[in-house]
Protein backbone atom coordinates (compact mmCIF):
# COMPACT_ATOMS: atom_id res chain seq x y z
CA UNK A 1 0.00 0.00 0.00
CA UNK A 2 2.24 2.48 1.26
CA UNK A 3 4.45 2.06 -2.40
CA UNK A 4 1.19 2.27 -4.13
CA UNK A 5 1.18 5.71 -2.53
CA UNK A 6 4.58 6.56 -3.25
CA UNK A 7 4.94 5.54 -7.00
CA UNK A 8 1.56 8.12 -7.27
CA UNK A 9 3.07 10.60 -5.80
CA UNK A 10 6.17 10.50 -8.34
CA UNK A 11 3.96 10.34 -10.81
CA UNK A 12 2.19 13.51 -9.78
CA UNK A 13 5.37 15.40 -8.98
CA UNK A 14 6.35 15.41 -12.66
CA UNK A 15 3.63 17.78 -13.58
CA UNK A 16 5.44 20.99 -13.17
CA UNK A 17 2.43 23.31 -12.11
CA UNK A 18 1.18 20.39 -9.47
CA UNK A 19 4.60 20.27 -8.19
CA UNK A 20 4.58 24.30 -6.70
CA UNK A 21 1.30 24.02 -6.02
CA UNK A 22 0.62 24.87 -1.90
CA UNK A 23 -1.13 21.94 -1.49
CA UNK A 24 1.38 19.78 -2.38
CA UNK A 25 4.10 21.65 -0.86
CA UNK A 26 2.22 21.28 2.58
CA UNK A 27 1.82 17.57 1.97
CA UNK A 28 5.47 16.85 1.31
CA UNK A 29 6.15 19.29 4.66
CA UNK A 30 3.77 16.84 6.61
CA UNK A 31 5.62 13.94 4.94
CA UNK A 32 8.86 14.91 5.84
CA UNK A 33 7.34 15.84 8.77
CA UNK A 34 5.58 12.57 10.21
CA UNK A 35 7.08 10.39 8.55
CA UNK A 36 10.91 11.59 7.59
CA UNK A 37 10.30 11.10 3.89
CA UNK A 38 11.14 14.12 1.82
CA UNK A 39 9.94 13.30 -2.19
CA UNK A 40 10.96 16.68 -3.47
CA UNK A 41 14.56 16.49 -2.53
CA UNK A 42 14.46 12.33 -3.61
CA UNK A 43 13.18 13.43 -6.70
CA UNK A 44 16.42 15.82 -6.68
CA UNK A 45 18.64 13.21 -5.92
CA UNK A 46 17.29 10.80 -8.73
CA UNK A 47 17.87 13.10 -11.62
CA UNK A 48 21.16 14.09 -10.42
CA UNK A 49 22.17 10.57 -10.93
CA UNK A 50 20.22 10.34 -14.28
CA UNK A 51 21.01 13.32 -16.17
CA UNK A 52 19.81 12.28 -19.58
CA UNK A 53 16.44 10.86 -18.06
CA UNK A 54 15.78 14.65 -16.84
CA UNK A 55 16.76 15.96 -20.12
CA UNK A 56 14.36 13.76 -22.36
CA UNK A 57 11.56 14.69 -19.50
CA UNK A 58 11.86 18.40 -20.15
CA UNK A 59 12.14 17.37 -23.80
CA UNK A 60 9.05 15.59 -24.24
CA UNK A 61 7.45 18.19 -22.00
CA UNK A 62 8.03 20.79 -24.52
CA UNK A 63 6.77 18.66 -27.20
CA UNK A 64 3.85 18.23 -25.56
CA UNK A 65 2.63 22.26 -24.95
CA UNK A 66 3.37 22.43 -28.39
CA UNK A 67 0.44 19.75 -29.96
CA UNK A 68 -1.63 21.58 -27.57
Amino acid sequence: MFQIIMTLLRVILKIPFIKNSKTMLKLDKWLEDKIGLDIIKQEQKWFVKHPLLLERIEKLEKDVSKLK
